[in-house]
């Protein structure tokens, strides 16, 4: 009953052992997610490490599922895209001399009427 969708997202289980350690299981994960470390399937950690290595485990899963998105580009590519954007959105489409007259004559003209 299990879609593809379902199949791409890892589960992490956490199974307490009689030792007061925990065993991880982690399900689901095809691919690249077959070892989503710091923590592997199968692996036995202790309960004052298991808290924070789950946490990055978790983390590291979404870094990797963003970064394999189609849609995904990096900061630098996303921020040179808003900046010309930006520029062609505001952009002023004058020669420089006539850019420099128009100032100087909107300047003129407050002056003249003050």
């Amino acid at each position: 009953r299990s879609t593809t969708l379902e199949k791409e997202v890892p589960v992490i289980f956490i199974h307490p052992l009689n030792t007061g350690l925990f065993r991880i299981k982690i399900q689901g994960a095809t691919g690249k997610f077959n070892m989503v470390i710091p923590l592997v399937d199968g692996m036995i950690v202790s309960r004052r490490a298991l808290g924070f290595l789950v946490r990055q485990t978790v983390i590291n899963i979404c870094r990797r599922k963003r970064l394999e998105s189609d849609s995904y580009s990096p900061p630098h590519v996303r921020r040179k895209q808003k900046i010309t954007d930006i520029v062609n959105k505001y952009r002023n489409k004058q020669l420089e001399p006539e850019f420099y007259t128009s100032l100087f004559q909107e300047v003129g003209l407050k002056n003249c009427t003050s």
